[in-house]
């Protein structure tokens, strides 16, 4: 017996290993972690305060536009003495030339305040109306489109009826959404337009705002932007003013403003980490990625010496015994316990496979036996029981003599039954069982089973599993018999000769129903799948078939040419228990 030389006690490869991770891994980890999270929050910071800064600046610059052209409106209406004679009849050419010279004095206040997109006068006494435009967008023809429409709605009796003097207030005309703003004097009527959609989906990008944005009114109804951004609850808002919200697992920072009736959400894309950091971080970056590079060389030789030249050793040994060398043996001396160990369990192993190689055997053998009592213990009960209901069935009739031949068939085949111990029994004692059972089941019938055999006589003594041929027989009287005519069930055997030598070719076939479709898709699958309490009989049949003789049987489930069912088996000639007795 192999003894392994006996060495001072090595330390432990774990111990090498953590000496190895906790010296390297927990300090990068640290740095590494620290590093990020303050990359992240300085990097979230500082995307917030520009959007915050470049939403402040436009919302600054609106706001005094607004205001600015609110007090020429204001101061137009109460001091200009033509805006005020509009107010009254007067002749047609006075009234034109009021209305053109207040008109002029729109392009100053466009021109100067580029988020108006204009300004409409009129007088309902003199039913004139004049307008003033600053620069539109798009094409042509929409621009006129648009003019057309906001004069149509501003000088209408429904839109005067319902004016609003007091404050901005938002009006959808032409499906476009408008901002306006409007001062009256004795039914002489001012408006100024800002084209909402205009305003923050192009005038907008001149802040370097890139993002979404959401426009809502007071009554927290979205006017602009994507609905499927409308997250305004979601929104986690920090001390400094800054918001945090995910959508469709995107991060996104949020800041927020109010201009006169609006309030005004800006989301902007972020991610946790940005090459954009500072430069005092990125310095540190390279410093770290710097120290680990150069711990790298040190760390892989200290692990090829604990651990990688061991572990090859022992690969190679294993390779060796793997291609048959069992005296083969680690020729390394391990400083690692681990290894150490491993390789005293493996040569031990090693010393072992021969006894266990045997053990092996005879408990596949024993495993057999005990699958194939267990098999035979199913199939007992599952004939007796059919049996029985027979008996009952007759005596319900009142047939005695049926009664008293059916017992005496009914002994005969519990002797066969309970007198058994053998796995196995000859073709010739087998058929006397299945004749004994076809006259079993026919005693109370109207039609008698046909039973009839036609086997060559050299087969007589071939040895066959217990009940095999019973079962199948069983399995056509009970699902075979149909009402038009009498059940017929033939046993047929031939000696077949082949390359591999002389084959048993046996078969069971009736003039019954046959299989259907489904169930022969079933029974000719190599694993035969069956349900829980259905055809128990077939499945024991097949499998101590192949427990017996393994893959040199072969079995078959077919409908004959003239309609019933037909199962065939192939076993080899010699005889299965003297060939295992052998191979022991």
């Amino acid at each position: 017996m192999w003894q392994p030389k006996k060495h001072k006690r090595p330390r432990s490869l774990k111990r090498h290993l953590l000496l190895i991770f906790f010296g390297i891994s927990i300090p990068a980890v640290l740095i590494t972690t620290f590093f990020l999270y303050s990359a992240s929050l300085e990097n979230r910071n500082r995307l917030a305060r520009s959007a915050k800064s470049n939403l402040q600046m436009f919302s600054s610059a609106m706001n005094s536009q607004m205001q600015a052209v609110e007090s020429y409106m204001l101061d137009l209406s109460l001091r200009n003495e033509k805006f005020r004679r509009l107010g009254e009849q007067e002749s047609g050419v006075q009234a034109y030339l009021d209305a053109y010279e207040i008109e002029q004095g729109f392009h100053s206040v466009l021109t100067a305040n580029e988020t108006l997109m204009g300004m409409v006068l009129y007088s309902a006494p003199n039913n004139i109306y004049v307008g003033g435009y600053g620069i539109l967008c798009g094409p042509v023809r929409e621009q006129i489109q648009r003019k057309l429409s906001i004069e149509a709605d501003l000088t209408s009796l429904n839109t005067i009826r319902a004016l609003n003097t007091a404050d901005w207030y938002v009006k959808t005309i032409d499906q476009r959404l408008y901002l306006l703003r409007s001062v009256s004097y004795h039914r002489v009527y001012l408006t100024t337009v800002i084209d909402l959609n205009q305003v923050f989906e192009d005038t907008i990008q001149n802040y370097g705002m890139s993002g979404e944005i959401l426009v809502y009114n007071g009554d927290d109804e979205l006017l602009i932007g994507n609905p499927e951004l409308d997250l305004r609850d979601e929104i986690r808002w920090d001390a400094n003013g800054y918001g945090t919200v995910t959508c469709q697992g995107d991060r996104m920072l949020a800041v927020y403003v109010r201009t006169q009736a609006l309030d005004v959400y800006y989301l902007l894309p972020y991610s946790e980490m940005d090459a954009s950091a500072t430069g005092g971080w990125q310095v540190l970056t390279v410093v770290v990625t710097l120290l680990l590079l150069l711990a790298i060389p040190f760390m892989l030789y200290y692990m090829e010496q604990v651990v990688f030249k061991p572990m090859g050793a022992l690969v190679d040994t294993m390779e060796r015994i793997g291609r048959g060398e069992l005296s083969a043996r680690p020729s390394e001396a391990y400083n690692n316990a681990e290894f150490a160990q491993v390789n005293e369990t493996f040569n031990r192993m090693i010393a072992q496979i021969t006894q266990l190689k045997i053990d092996s055997y005879e408990h596949q053998l024993e495993a057999q036996r005990s699958e194939m009592a267990a098999l035979k213990l199913q199939i007992r009960p599952h004939f007796i029981l059919n049996c029985l209901k027979n008996v009952y069935g007759l005596a319900q009739t009142g047939a005695v003599e049926d009664i008293q031949t059916m017992i005496v068939l009914l002994s005969r085949y519990l002797r066969y039954i309970l007198s058994y111990t053998r796995d196995t029994i000859t073709l010739r004692e087998e058929l006397t069982q299945c004749r004994n059972y076809a006259e079993l089941s026919s005693v109370g019938q109207p039609t008698p089973v046909e039973f009839c055999c036609d086997i060559d006589n050299a087969l007589m003594e071939v040895e066959l599993p217990t009940i095999s041929l019973l079962t199948l027989v069983e399995n056509s009287i009970k699902h075979g018999r149909v009402n038009d005519r009498p059940l017929r069930i033939c046993i047929t055997g031939r000696l077949l000769k082949s390359d591999e030598g002389e084959i048993v070719n046996l078969s069971v076939a009736d003039n019954g129903c046959g299989f259907s479709e489904k169930e022969l898709h079933q029974f000719n699958q190599e694993n035969f799948p069956v349900q829980e309490g259905a055809h128990i009989g077939l499945m024991n049949v097949v499998r101590r078939l192949r427990l017996q003789y393994g893959d040199k049987t072969a079995i078959a489930f077919a409908n004959g040419r003239n309609g019933g069912a037909r199962i065939e088996w192939f076993i080899p000639l010699q005889n299965p228990r003297a060939d295992k007795e052998g191979a022991v």
